[in-house]
């Protein structure tokens, strides 16, 4: 009877054992899972942040070159109605080149003369397609920023999940170490079924439901 209650003894610490041991590798890796997922989360930020800059930077630029152009095509529509070609080809060999085109094709549609002409170059589909573009340019950089803040929030999540892991690991750790202090087998045995099933629930998640972060 001693001999068999002997046996089941030791074979109760070679399962706890092992099962510590599998808990303290688990609790290393879940640490090291969340500290990396905690780096990416503040990488993933700072260029959220940074995009987010990026796009205002856009549309402020922007709405500065609608003003700048705004004035220079006021100018433009003067001289022309003026017929002041000299002032017009100026103006022209001074602006940039997607500009001066808008501005030469609206000439020649014949504005002054023409009652289906745009009545100025902004209402020209050229024009428009142009502050589209610009307006394109700040919400690809908002929608970026966006990305990388979801990205941000996906790797905190992951990191919390990887610290709540590790607390059910250490559980498992602490729950073993108490067993080799009792001497009974029947509360040993009931602590390491519990240690087990919380092991085992733990170990299903991390393999299967976690994302893994790598390092670089």
């Amino acid at each position: 009877m001693s001999t068999n209650s002997d046996r089941n003894r030791n074979r109760l610490e070679v399962y706890n054992t092992l099962m510590l041991a599998i808990a303290t590798l688990a609790v290393a890796w879940c640490s090291y899972q969340g500290n990396l997922w905690s780096g990416i989360q503040t990488f993933r930020l700072a260029e959220s942040n940074k995009y987010g800059r990026l796009a205002q930077q856009k549309m402020i630029q922007s709405g500065q070159n609608k003003t700048m152009e705004e004035v220079v095509i006021i100018d433009f529509i003067n001289a022309a109605y003026d017929k002041d070609k000299n002032k017009v080809d100026y103006i022209l060999r001074g602006l940039r080149p997607e500009l001066a085109n808008i501005l030469s094709n609206w000439l020649q549609l014949h504005p002054f003369e023409t009652d289906s002409a745009p009545y100025h170059p902004m209402v020209m589909p050229e024009y428009e397609a142009l502050m589209e573009k610009r307006v394109d340019e700040s919400k690809k950089m908002g929608d970026k920023g966006e990305e990388m803040f979801k990205a941000a929030q996906e790797a905190n999540l992951n990191s919390d999940r990887y610290g709540l892991l590790a607390v059910m690991f250490s559980m498992v750790m602490f729950l073993g170490a108490i067993t080799t202090k009792l001497v009974r087998t029947q509360p040993r045995l009931v602590l390491v079924l519990v240690a087990a099933v919380i092991c085992i629930g733990a170990l299903i998640v991390v393999f299967f439901s976690m994302s893994v972060a790598h390092k670089g």
